[in-house]
């Protein structure tokens, strides 16, 4: 089962939101990090925030099996 941590934020008069420490601990965010926030209009009290990656190095690590052969097998094709 998945934990889940929840922390109170409160929207601030210049529309700014401050994460807060036990969500940023969690997630390993940190200043800079850019986030998209979503609602959807029948149910304008849920928000859903999202975080932007920075880089997508490694998200399909394991896809074409081990790497180092992968790209031998590619090299060996071209001949």
């Amino acid at each position: 089962m998945a934990q889940t941590v929840t922390a109170e934020a409160r929207l601030r008069e210049r529309n700014q939101i401050t994460i807060p420490d036990p969500i940023v601990q969690a997630t390993g965010i940190g200043p800079g990090a850019t986030f998209v926030v979503e609602t959807t209009l029948s149910d304008p009290d849920t928000l859903v925030l999202r975080r932007v990656r920075t880089s997508y190095a490694g998200a399909l690590r394991g896809l074409y099996g081990d790497p180092t052969d992968y790209l031998e097998r590619e090299r060996d094709s071209w001949r």
